[in-house]
Parts: structure tokens; sequence; C-alpha cells
């Protein structure tokens, strides 16, 4: 078979790869590892023969993000989402992001329009992200953040929803959320992990000779709560989110190599854990091939602009794929000629609907005329019930806020609670509001101690709509910042 998408994972200092190719047969699936340096010789030489011609390759950034937002759209067209999601992004962090900051989104549609992930990383990062990657032989067309490709494994994962997966390697720990729609938020925490190697006091954390030293192992699986400490800090954050109690957790990685973590863990957390389990791949390699498979079907998935491609813009494959072009000259021809077909088998049914159309709006201003006698020279009766709808949510959602009102001290109570110890800032003010609103103004030195303020408030759960205002310059060259929030 000709062609396909081949995942391509380093983590635990191995390369695994999943090829999916699909052919007249069925779909054939390949999984493969080489163990060792991924910049070695033998790696290059291995990743060379896997990515063979018209193979696309995706990889995935597994490391913090600079930003990591959920931003949200009265709306479902996928151009506007891309035309304003950029400034919405600087808009809900109070910087300007510049042309060194590159970010792309994914996708979420709901009843109120549309969610977009969107993680952001410096274009240096990325560069250098991108240019180890080549140097392995990997020109990968599609690079997404790997929390977000695991969106393609949704189908797989056994389980209630909603539903938390925790992939961990040595280097990092990701965290993703599904509920019955599929992928909804996504979490990295690296932290962690450093403070289990600083506990242990190793430099990289190796799972396989872990598990073969009963000492070592012993002393991982009681570190591990640093992991598990992590899981519930998480799962309280996105049950805030989606309002309702994570049911389910699945762990994946290098992490389960170690053998008792999964009892470890469900012991920290006071939650049954689970391996992952994926029919193709096979209970034991599951955990090992997850990522690597979820990247394949992530790309194969990514025909439209639902999905995260952070090399979109301006970083192109430098590859030439011509024989492949050739190989599929005559299907995309007859592909063509069957697709023009369809187009004047619907355009029938096209006039026949725009009569209906016009049918059923003639119904609507009548019912309208009737309901609302001044109303009779509307030219949208739709757009006047929304209207008359907005207004009576808004009289609904005023009376919301007024019953679940915050009294000032208890916003006091948790706005103490949650500014970090570790940073070095001054509060001026702080401003409590209608609703459980409250803004804070103060000073600090760096742009990086006023990003971890907003982040302790943001994944605290103990606030919504946690918004960085304008940061502006101080005397003594420091900087004046501002925080909106609202409590729970």
């Amino acid at each position: 078979m000709l062609g396909g998408f081949i995942g391509v994972d380093f983590s635990g200092g191995k390369v695994r790869t999943v090829t999916v190719r699909r052919g007249l047969k069925g779909t054939e699936i390949r999984k493969s590892s080489l163990s060792g340096e991924p910049g070695s010789s033998e790696a290059a030489g291995f990743l060379k023969n896997e990515v063979s011609l018209g193979t696309r390759a995706v990889t995935g950034i597994s490391f913090s993000p600079l930003l990591l937002r959920v931003l949200k759209f009265p709306f479902t067209d996928s151009k506007k989402v891309r035309s304003v999601c950029r400034f919405e992004l600087e808009n809900s962090t109070g910087f300007t992001l510049g042309e060194d900051v590159l970010s792309d989104y994914h996708e979420i549609k709901t009843q109120e329009g549309t969610e977009a992930i969107v993680p952001a990383f410096g274009r240096d990062v990325f560069e250098s992200y991108l240019g180890s990657v080549q140097e392995r032989w990997v020109d990968p067309e599609q690079v997404s953040f790997s929390p977000v490709a695991f969106s393609s494994l949704g189908g797989f994962l056994e389980g209630p929803r909603p539903l938390l997966l925790v992939d961990a390697d040595q280097d990092h720990l990701n965290f993703s959320l599904f509920d019955e729609r599929g992928l909804t938020r996504v979490r990295n925490c690296d932290y962690a992990v450093e403070k289990m190697k600083e506990s242990l006091a190793v430099g990289t954390l190796d799972f396989q000779q872990i598990n073969s030293d009963g000492e070592r192992k012993n002393a991982f699986l009681e570190n591990s709560r640093f992991i598990a400490e992590e899981v519930r800090t998480t799962a309280r954050y996105f049950e805030g989110e989606a309002g309702e109690e994570i049911k389910s957790v699945v762990l994946t990685g290098e992490i389960c190599q170690v053998e008792g973590i999964v009892e470890k863990l469900s012991e920290h957390i006071g939650q049954g854990v689970k391996t992952i389990f994926i029919p193709q791949l096979g209970r034991e390699d599951s955990p090992f091939f997850a990522r690597a498979y979820a990247l394949a079907l992530y790309g194969r998935s990514s025909g439209g602009s639902r999905r995260i491609n952070l090399r979109r813009d301006g970083y192109r494959p430098r590859g030439a794929a011509r024989g492949l072009l050739k190989e599929f000259r005559v299907p995309v021809a007859l592909c063509a000629a069957l697709l023009l077909l369809a187009v004047f088998g619907r355009a029938t049914e096209v006039v026949s609907a725009k009569g209906k159309i016009s049918s059923i709006r003639s119904e609507m201003e009548s019912d309208l005329r009737r309901e609302f006698p001044s109303a009779a020279g509307t030219q949208d009766p739709v757009a006047f019930y929304k209207g008359k709808l907005e207004v009576i949510n808004r009289k609904l959602e005023i009376l919301k806020q007024v019953r679940g009102a915050h009294s000032p001290l208890e916003i006091l109570t948790t706005v103490s609670a949650t500014v970090p110890k570790d940073v070095s800032f001054s509060i001026d003010e702080i401003r409590i509001e209608d609703g459980g609103k409250a803004k804070i103004w103060g000073k600090s030195d760096s742009y990086e101690e006023i990003a971890s303020i907003e982040k302790a408030f943001s994944e605290s759960g103990n606030f919504t709509q946690v918004k960085m205002g304008q940061v502006r310059k101080a005397v003594n060259n420091s900087l004046k910042f501002e925080i909106s929030m609202v409590v729970r």
C-alpha cells in the first residue's frame, strides 16, 4: 500500500512509529520501535526506512506551551474562527503576542457555537523542535500538541464519561479530558515529573531500570504521589469547567512499564485507574504505542481546519510528492468526475429547497403578525424571535446571578487562599462587584511573575473567567497589572 500516515513518537529514549495505510482490501496498521538515542545514526536510518514515499509523517509537541487557552465563539463557521482566533487569544492574555509567538487551534462544536483549544509556543522554541526532528530524517507534514492529538483515540477509550486520560513519560505529564462529544479540555504539567526527579535525586527517570530494581521501584511508587496530586488538581479544575464529576481515569505512556504503578496511583488518587487498551495495538503495547497511533489517526482525520497543525502558517514541508501525485492521478480524475455528477444531481434539490424555505418564511411572517401586531413590517421573523428570546435569557441570567451571589468576605478569603506564596508582587487594590466578580490591581517585577499569578488563579478551580487586563510599566522598572475573575 502506498501513502498513508505515520505517527512518530520520540519518548523514553526510544523511537516508536505507527503507520496507518488504507487500501482496497482494508486498512493496514503497522507498529515498530527502536531502542536507543533518537538522534543516533541508527535511529536516523530506521526512520528513513519507515517514512517511505507518500507516507505523511505527524509528530507531537509534549512539552509545556507558552500559553494554553480555551476560547469561546458564538458561531460555528470555521473561517470566522480562524480570522478572529489570534485577536481573541491576545485579548484573553492582555499581551501583544507579535510574530515571535506561533499558535493554532483545535475546534469543538457546541450548542452555543464553537470552543477552540489554543496552545501557543515561542517561534524560536518551535523552530528548534522542528530542526531537531528534521535532523532525524523526519520532515513532518503536521505538528500537533500531543494532548490534543489524543482526541483521535476517543472511540477506543473505555469507561463512563467524563474520562481523564493521563499521558506520562520520563519528561512530560499531559492530561486530556473526554466527554460524550469527545475531547473538550487539555493540560500539561511537567513540573510534577521534575519534582519526582528531585525527590529521587536522579536526572532522568529510566523506567526500565526502575522496574528491574526492587528498592528503586518502591521509592518511585512512593513518590508517584506527586503525579497523583496533579491528577487530583487537574480533575478538580476540569470538573469545575464541565460541571460534572470525572468518572474514569486512564493511564498511558512510558510510566506504564513500572509494575504496580496503576495500583499505587489508584491508592493515591482514591479512584480506580486502568491502562489504555487499543485492540489494534494489543494489550501490552497499547500504553507505549498509543501516542504514535493517536498522531497517525489525527493526521489522517485532519482534512478540514478543525485540527491543530502548527506548521500551517509558513512552515511547509521541504519534500516533494510528485511520485505520489502520479500514482493518484487516475483516481483523482475519477473522483472529480463523480463529484461533478453529484453537484448536478443536487442542483434540482437546491431549487426545490429554496421554494420550501420561501413558503416556510411566509408562514412564519403570518404567525408573527398574529402574535406581535406591532412587528408586522419586519423583514426577518427569525431574527425578531431571537431578539425576544435574548431579552428573556438576559433576565434569567440576572436572576441566576442574584441567587448564586457570594459575600465579600467569601470572595476575599478565596482570593487570599489562591494568591501564590512564592512570587514577589504587591496588591494595590481589590474590587468586589456583583455576581461574585473580583478585580485585582497590583505591581510585579517581570512578565513571568504576572503570568504565574494568572496561572495560579486559572488552575486553582476556585474561579472562572480569569482574564488578564492591561499590563503597563510603572516606576522603578516595575509592571502594573490587573486581573479579573469570577468566584465559582
